[in-house]
């Protein structure tokens, strides 16, 4: 599997996943209030998203070969804080957007607010884990080679 380490190169896999799962929603949009299936779908493409970032994404003194353990989400604890505040604020934005939006939407937004919620847990359990066992480190390789005197 590939492993991202540079940031670049994370941000850039965001980029090109966003923009692929917004053009593919774009595309199955005019089905989406005679077909619940919709909201599967798209929930479906968002959550392959952050799992492919989560096995790709290797932080600094993570070991690059071998796969991370199954309940890991971030290389260090404040990240997956971060990212499961995010996730509860958008689930929380969701509920608000349920509870006054229109009815044929509240099924997509319910089932979107259900897959933010469990990554959110995802994230903050995995944070909790890397808390309280320090993750292994391995050293890094230097970039250059030291001059000699």
């Amino acid at each position: 599997m590939i492993r991202l380490r540079k940031t670049r190169w994370k941000v850039a896999y965001i980029v090109v996943g966003v923009v692929s799962v917004l053009a593919i929603e774009i595309v199955i949009r005019p089905l989406m209030f005679p077909n619940p299936m919709y909201a599967v779908v798209a929930n479906s493409l968002t959550v392959l998203l952050y799992f492919g970032g989560v096995r790709s994404f290797r932080g600094l003194g993570e070991p690059i070969e071998p796969p991370r353990a199954w309940w890991r989400m971030t290389s260090r604890p404040r990240a997956g804080y971060i990212m499961g505040t995010l996730l509860v604020l958008n689930s929380a934005n969701g509920v608000v957007v349920a509870a006054t939006g229109p009815p044929p939407l509240i099924f997509d937004v319910v089932l979107g607010v259900m897959v933010d919620a469990s990554l959110a847990f995802l994230y903050f359990r995995s944070s909790t884990r890397l808390r309280k066992a320090p993750p292994r480190t391995v050293q890094e390789v230097p970039r250059w080679k030291p001059l000699k005197s």
